[in-house]
């Protein structure tokens, strides 16, 4: 589930390079990823925080150097 997710939002992505939306496209990714660990039990809540918040930073950075 997750893989097709993931390739899904690839695809939309490269189709549509705005970088405004290529970013809501990556953060939405990064919340779906997260949010199937979490609910699986992989990771604890304060873990997906965690993960959350490293990500939003990272792709700021990215978008800051784009």
């Amino acid at each position: 589930m997750l893989t097709i997710v993931l390739l899904l939002f690839g695809m939309i992505a490269t189709a549509n390079p705005g970088n405004e939306e290529l970013l809501v496209l990556k953060k939405k990714a990064v919340y779906y990823e997260i949010k199937v660990k979490l609910e699986s039990g992989q990771i604890s809540i304060q873990e997906a925080q965690a993960l959350w918040k490293k990500a939003v930073k990272q792709l700021n950075k990215e978008r800051e150097v784009e």
